[in-house]
């Protein structure tokens, strides 16, 4: 399935599902999920999703997101740790951004401090809230042989 930006761009394609916040709506709280995100309406809270969140022309975020892909045509004002974020025309971020890719279209706006890693430095917060294997052992001897 592929999600069109009001440009008519393509900005996601990923299979799956995709939660609309429409246009109107008014949410205040954190979001927790494993589909595709678009918000043409307006959150304030956390986002975290191990896909993809795009942010449409008339989409308005207060808070911090951590997703694979970022895409924002509307406002992000907060921070966000993405493997790749993308700003389109008339899309603004206020705030700190991690990511392997950084893109600023002509016309898009960022305001604040970024961060761009070459390797495989940033994990999702899925992933942070796993137990690390070699951690996990290491603990394991430590309690074990007293």
């Amino acid at each position: 399935m592929a999600i069109f930006a009001n440009n008519d761009k393509q900005t996601i394609g990923n299979s799956g599902n995709t939660s609309i916040i429409a246009q109107g709506t008014r949410i205040k709280g954190d979001i927790v999920s494993e589909c595709n995100l678009h918000i043409d309406g307006e959150l304030e809270g956390s986002i975290i999703t191990k896909n993809n969140i795009v942010i449409g022309k008339s989409g308005n975020v207060n808070g911090t997101i951590n997703a694979e892909h970022l895409v924002v045509s509307g406002k992000l004002m907060g921070n966000c740790e993405c493997s790749i974020v993308e700003i389109l025309p008339q899309g603004r971020i206020d705030g700190e951004i991690n990511a392997k890719e950084l893109v600023i279209e002509k016309t898009g706006e960022f305001v604040g401090h970024s961060i761009t890693h070459k390797n495989n430095e940033i994990r999702s917060a899925f992933e942070k809230n796993k137990p690390h294997n070699d951690i996990s052992k290491k603990v394991e001897n430590v309690v074990g042989s007293k």
